[in-house]
């Protein structure tokens, strides 16, 4: 059984915190610089915990796990390498990459589905990400989230930082959907609440609880759409990160898109 440990949205206060006390990883102010932060204030890392990042890529944090805390750090993740997708190789060498970090290891591979994964069942004490659980399709999220429990031994954690679109980027027409969304959710099928598990905070929430065997995730204040819209403290991405997906990932789309940090921490008990 689950036991939920934090369910909220990345704020400014919090990122400040973290660049003030930690001299001994970079944070950044932005929304991955908060979900490295938040990560390494989550919880109290062991040496020789087994730790996976999943989809954590050319990330530098697993292999700051290993070299500063002494975790045994996995990442999995096909590179794009799977699906011959260009866009996440970033015009690197996976290969090389992989070379360079012989401190982790690395899968590449999926999460999805455990019948086809060399990853371990019940091994793992932590199973963490972030700004990844957002690319996983719709249709195969609640398995992506069924297949991490299986990786977790009994009190493990779940741990990732989800980038949520803000649902003020639809105007004052989305945002009422989303009310309604979030308010009468027993009026939508199954179905329809899946393929729009990214509408709003909330929503997102339930696929994940839902897909762990969690049946009432309790109160969701803090996820409340206009709250997050309206308060100034909820942290959202600067417009530095649009120009960089711009100049660095060729990307043409020039309107800028508000997006903040979703933070779900599970204890398997």
């Amino acid at each position: 059984m689950f036991n939920i440990t934090e369910i909220s949205l990345a704020d400014t206060a919090r990122l400040y915190e973290y660049k003030k006390k930690n001299n001994y990883y970079e944070i950044t102010f932005d929304i991955k610089g908060f979900d490295y932060g938040w990560l390494l204030a989550s919880r109290s890392w062991k040496s020789g915990e087994k730790v996976l990042d999943v989809g954590g890529a050319y990330s530098p944090f697993p292999n700051f796990l290993t070299n500063h805390f002494g975790c045994e750090s996995w990442v999995v993740d096909d590179f794009g390498i799977g699906v011959d997708d260009k866009f996440w190789q970033r015009h690197r060498s996976p290969q090389e990459h992989i070379a360079e970090h012989k401190e982790t290891r690395y899968v590449l591979e999926r999460l999805g589905d455990p019948s086809t994964s060399s990853l371990p069942q019940n091994f793992f004490d932590v199973v963490h990400s972030a700004s990844v659980m957002e690319h996983v399709p719709f249709n195969i999220t609640p398995d992506v989230w069924q297949h991490m429990l299986k990786l977790l031994k009994p009190g493990g954690e779940l741990i990732h930082a989800i980038d949520i679109p803000f649902p003020s980027n639809g105007g004052l027409k989305k945002m009422i959907q989303a009310m309604i969304f979030d308010s009468l959710p027993w009026i939508f099928t199954d179905s329809f609440k899946l393929a729009h598990y990214m509408a709003t905070p909330k929503s997102y929430v339930r696929v994940a609880t839902k897909a762990l065997g969690i049946k009432n995730p309790g109160k969701m204040e803090a996820l409340n759409v206009w709250k997050m819209v309206l308060n100034p403290e909820i942290l959202c991405e600067p417009v530095s990160f649009g120009w960089n997906r711009i100049e660095k990932d060729g990307m043409m789309d020039y309107h800028f898109t508000r997006v903040g940090s979703l933070l779900l921490h599970f204890k398997n008990e």
